[in-house]
């Protein structure tokens, strides 16, 4: 559809999005996925979000929602829903994931069946059983769209979730069975894309970077002092954060005056903790995240940000982290393989540094070549927040949904 028929075609009156994860949870999807909605709001359409109680990442609904007080609520102009669900048992696995993600279907299942058919309904991934459960209950009048931040097969199979090789070929056949019924995909990067074509799946299929609120993290100067490497995000497992541990050793060994924090919280972060104590790590430190309002001085704090990564699940999600990273001009790296979602994206942006996996001498070389070059780090943080002002900015990512939402295959 041509720009100009996408400014005169009418935008959807009413969208409902189904999603695992949504606001007061601060880091994963639950962002992107609130940008979104608030975005269709902004645009006029009358927005609903079907989430369960916020419980992301520590795995405990949130003290302020276990009464369900807040079961319904607006903000920022989305109504949500919520639905009282047990969350994912740390440690759980795929049996604990699919017991949750299928009292979340069900739910979903419900209150879409027994309420006035939305114009957009738009199901995110994780869970495919959302997506497969917003299918069940509108009709092909609704437009239906998937949104895949995670590709779950991938993900199973990769970082060995699923013991039995059956199970994985199970979830690859309902990805492959449920996206090929709706109207659009919507993901992150060619490579997913690609991984997603890979597995059978037809349908039209547009990329569109996690949002970014570009507008609330703006680049800020560097404080002086030491230099701060900063994490801030999910502390689970697939973030492969054990690697910031073997560096924060090298940096004790080299005697660099340089602080590591690890901001965030989540089913690893204890194990982490311990594992710093035995080894004796003293310039890494742990701390809670941040509230929103403090989202830019915190991004703020680091001169140089961390993002490791499981290369076995690389392929199959995208941290979103790395455009609030972008947003606040900060100059990052990446643990990522050649080739990786990560690195084409380092060559597309000129805005991090990448370096291999599970090689924490090689990591701690790129730490300190980029703490010794201000200028370089400032460079690659102005080339950031460049890049996402140009494609994953609010501005930016609203004309793209608008568009991908106006276009039916």
């Amino acid at each position: 559809m041509d720009a100009e028929h996408i400014d005169s075609a009418p935008a959807p009156k009413s969208v409902t999005i189904a999603s695992l994860f949504y606001w007061p949870e601060k880091t994963g999807i639950a962002p992107p996925v609130q940008q979104l909605a608030e975005m269709l709001a902004e645009q006029g359409a009358q927005v609903t979000v079907l989430a369960p109680r916020p419980s992301y990442p520590e795995m405990a609904v949130f003290p302020d929602y276990r009464d369900g007080s807040r079961d319904r609520e607006t903000h920022n102009g989305v109504s949500i829903v919520r639905f009282s669900i047990a969350p994912q048992k740390p440690g759980g696995g795929l049996v604990s994931r699919a017991v949750t993600e299928l009292a979340l279907a069900w739910w979903i299942w419900w209150h879409l069946i027994t309420r006035p058919r939305p114009d957009l309904a738009v199901g995110v991934c994780p869970s495919i059983l959302a997506v497969g459960a917003m299918l069940l209950s509108v009709s092909r009048k609704t437009q239906r769209v998937a949104v895949m931040y995670d590709i779950q097969s991938g993900l199973a199979k990769s970082l060995k979730m699923a013991r039995h090789s059956f199970v994985g070929a199970v979830i690859e056949w309902l990805e492959r069975t449920t996206l090929n019924q709706v109207d659009r995909v919507i993901t992150l990067s060619q490579a997913m894309s690609d991984a997603i074509r890979g597995i059978g799946v037809k349908v039209p299929i547009s990329i569109i970077p996690p949002t970014v609120d570009d507008v609330l993290i703006q680049p800020r100067p560097e404080a002086p002092g030491p230099i701060t490497l900063l994490y801030s995000g999910n502390i689970g497992r697939k973030q492969g954060l054990e690697q910031l541990i073997d560096l924060a050793e090298h940096l004790q060994q080299r005697q660099l005056d340089a602080l590591l924090i690890i901001r965030g919280d989540g089913n690893f972060r204890e194990e982490l903790q311990q594992r710093a104590e035995e080894r004796g790590v003293s310039s890494l430190r742990f701390e809670p995240l941040l509230p929103v309002e403090r989202l830019s001085e915190g991004m703020a704090q680091g001169h140089i940000h961390l993002v490791p990564q499981n290369p076995a699940g690389a392929a199959f999600a995208v941290p979103s982290k790395i455009y609030s990273i972008m947003a606040a001009g900060r100059a990052f790296i990446c643990t990522a393989d050649p080739g990786s979602p990560l690195d084409r994206l380092r060559e597309e942006s000129d805005a991090f540094i990448t370096c291999a996996p599970n090689q924490p001498g090689m990591l701690a070389d790129a730490v300190e070549c980029l703490m010794k070059n201000p200028n370089e780090r400032a460079r690659l943080g102005c080339n950031g927040r460049d890049y996402v002002e140009r494609y994953a900015g609010r501005a930016t990512c609203a004309d793209a949904y608008r568009a991908a939402f106006l276009e039916r295959s």
